[in-house]
């Protein structure tokens, strides 16, 4: 099986600037294999855009909803929407930003929301909507999905399963360890609690896919139907591990940085969690949480990850609101929208942005092994039937 990738985070020393640039080139790579790939379907939209500004955009009318998943609000709102507004000044913008749980049952709806492009968290979440087709969405940003906990609290763990300093931590190896409940019980002295959670949303969702494709060591769902037919007892530890998961909270800004997620206690950061599953664009918010209480921060990629991809699709694709979605999704690709993701922690869509001497670089593990998101609702019901004996794993909703 492979291993995790562990990136502990430790402010200025976090990564030395000459080591981000290589890694760099690895995740550039495979970035650029993923938009070579798309390019067909999002019809090389980047390329388009160049001259459609110049020649189309300024007496382009239109009045369009973009209904966007919460994480990218900031982005959207922030930076593409007034950018946005200068290069088609008659296309009218109305942003609604909610969880993708949200937008998926808004369209499930008949499209209550009345959205004429809708950006999900991953194609996981977007598998919720009925009408969600993979091949024809287009993804405009990245971001892993995490284990975030204290260094200390994981060393300890470490020691508890008989592990060396720094080794990886595995899903199991991190259900093994929190399934103790009390941090006292790995190690003398220790205060607080042990659990280990994720979310019923996105983020917790595209976690439990990536920690099955690692214990069964599967890059796509057909593989892991081939092993777990293979080896049958792989479905015990997934069991396992999800029967130690926390798995209530909905929302994974509230679990990661809001009071009622509880990651942030009163008595300390992460005071009740050996470590929560979160989108890799919170690190630099919570490094410096972490730093602020003299606390050390590590987060820890599956060995095989799922990446939440933030799929667009266009809802409305004719008349004078269809050009405008149209030039929207060209402009959410171009160099001058997406070059502002990096300092918000996200990685961009479009290789062409260069972010390797962007401090957030430092942030961001480039050497995770990335799986395939399962493409049909079906593929991501069987993923989820491996434990559907639990009870609370009937949150999730398809």
């Amino acid at each position: 099986m492979r291993s995790s990738n562990t990136f502990a985070l430790v402010g200025a020393a976090l990564v030395a600037a000459a080591a981000v640039a290589p890694a760099q080139a690895d995740w550039a790579q495979k970035l650029q294999g993923l938009w070579d790939g798309a390019a067909s379907t999002a019809q090389d939209l980047y390329g388009q855009a160049q001259s459609a500004v110049k020649d189309h955009w300024a007496k382009l009318p239109g009045q369009i909803t973009l209904c966007t998943a919460t994480e990218l609000k900031d982005w959207i709102s922030g930076e593409v929407i007034p950018r946005f507004k200068e290069a088609a000044p008659l296309i009218g913008v109305k942003v609604e930003a909610h969880g993708s749980g949200e937008l998926a049952d808004a369209m499930n709806a008949n499209n209550s929301m009345k959205c004429d492009v809708v950006i999900f968290g991953s194609d996981v979440a977007g598998l919720r909507w009925k009408g969600f087709e993979a091949a024809k969405r287009t993804p405009v940003a990245y971001s892993a999905t995490v284990w975030v906990g204290e260094k200390d609290k994981l060393d300890a763990a470490r020691s508890f399963l008989g592990k060396s300093a720094g080794a990886t931590l595995s899903c199991t190896d991190l259900a093994k360890a929190a399934a103790q409940g009390r941090y006292s019980k790995i190690k003398e002295g220790g205060q607080g609690k042990l659990d280990l959670e994720m979310t019923t949303s996105n983020s917790g969702q595209s976690m439990y896919v990536s920690c099955v494709y690692s214990i069964v060591d599967a890059l796509d769902p057909k593989e892991v139907e081939q092993k777990l037919n293979a080896n049958p007892a792989l479905e015990d530890q997934v069991r396992e591990f999800f029967k130690v998961v926390k798995f209530d909270v909905d929302s994974t800004t509230s679990l990661t940085v809001k009071p009622e997620g509880e990651f942030m206690h009163p008595n300390g950061v992460g005071y009740k969690h050996l470590a929560i599953a979160t989108y890799e664009s919170f690190l630099p918010q919570l490094n410096e949480e972490f730093t602020k209480q003299g606390k050390q921060i590590e987060a820890i990629y599956p060995a095989i990850s799922i990446l939440n991809n933030f799929p667009a699709v266009r809802v409305t694709t004719e008349g004078k609101n269809g050009e405008a979605t149209t030039a929207l999704l060209q402009f959410l690709l171009s160099q001058d929208a997406q070059g502002q993701l990096p300092r918000l922690g996200f990685r961009p869509a479009n290789p062409k942005v260069d972010y390797s001497r962007d401090g957030v670089a430092k942030f961001f593990n480039n050497k995770i092994e990335v799986g395939d998101a399962p493409r049909t609702q079906q593929a991501l019901r069987d993923l989820w039937g491996i434990v559907s004996q639990e009870p609370k794993a009937g949150a999730v909703k398809f």
